[in-house]
């Protein structure tokens, strides 16, 4: 294992954000704080002075709602204010886990009444934001924006939850705004395996550069650490395996459709 570790140094390797194990330990953690404000300011275009101070880590534990669920955990629940965000990152994104990731907002939005307190419009608003690291997209765009609304006029129903996808994988995208040009960028943070492309992305002005130094060497240490390069070559193996199966399925779907088509063809 230790060979591997120093042919990831050698190499300028690292182990990429979008793994779960990085991502949660590096960002659920309050003494890097300020690496998820200079990401809520540029997400949501507040000025950093605003956010500084005002933005809190919270439990990831959802209240379990019957005795055969097993825990619950979010990867993010921040708190700005008393509004709440849910950051997802999803390397996959299927229908289940789509399905799973509105559950989680809606648990988290429908609780944020205090108890003894029934005025359901004092409940504040809740944004979910889906870091969507697969190549399964709803569309080709790098943010995607999902609310309430009526089917046919399209007049929002409500305004207090919001479920965002960021598609990491469209970060080379042509941007037309500033923010969609710091976003891209920061899809690329999240995304790549090169450590001088990780300094290279973040530049002098994604972010402050303490924040900027604490993201670089927390990618660093977890990219050196024996337990974490084991982890993450189990993972790498694992998706490898599971996206061959996949394609091994695909394929073999298409011929047997193809077989039967001709089949029909021929009949006919």
């Amino acid at each position: 294992m230790k060979d591997i570790r120093k042919e990831k140094q050698i190499k300028g390797k690292i182990i990429p954000l979008r793994f779960d194990y990085m991502f949660t330990n590096i960002f659920n953690n309050p003494k890097n704080i300020e690496i998820l404000e200079n990401f809520i300011s540029c997400y949501l275009e507040i000025p950093l002075k605003e956010i500084k101070g005002n933005l809190t880590l919270q439990s990831r534990e959802l209240i379990i709602e019957n005795k055969k669920e097993k825990n619950k955990q979010v990867d993010l629940i921040l708190k700005l204010g008393e509004n709440k965000i849910n950051i997802e990152l999803n390397n996959n994104f299927t229908e289940g886990i789509i399905e799973r990731n509105v559950i989680y907002a809606c648990n988290i939005h429908g609780r944020q009444l205090k108890y003894g307190d029934n005025n359901y419009s004092n409940i504040t608003s809740l944004i979910q934001i889906n870091l969507n690291a697969s190549k399964k997209t709803k569309t080709n765009n790098l943010i995607e924006r999902y609310v309430l609304t009526e089917e046919k006029t399209g007049n929002k129903l409500s305004k207090k939850i919001i479920i965002d996808v960021i598609n990491l994988l469209m970060y080379d995208k042509k941007c037309y705004t500033l923010r969609e040009e710091k976003l891209a960028r920061w899809c690329k943070v999240i995304m790549t395996e090169s450590m001088t492309d990780l300094k290279e992305t973040l530049g002098d002005d994604l972010m402050e550069e303490r924040a900027k130094e604490t993201l670089i060497e927390e990618v660093n240490k977890y990219s050196t650490d024996d337990e974490v390069v084991a982890l993450y070559s189990a993972y790498s193996r694992e998706e490898l395996e599971r996206n061959t199966v996949l394609e091994d399925e695909r394929k073999e779907a298409r011929e047997s459709g193809f077989k039967e088509g001709k089949e029909k063809g021929i009949k006919e």
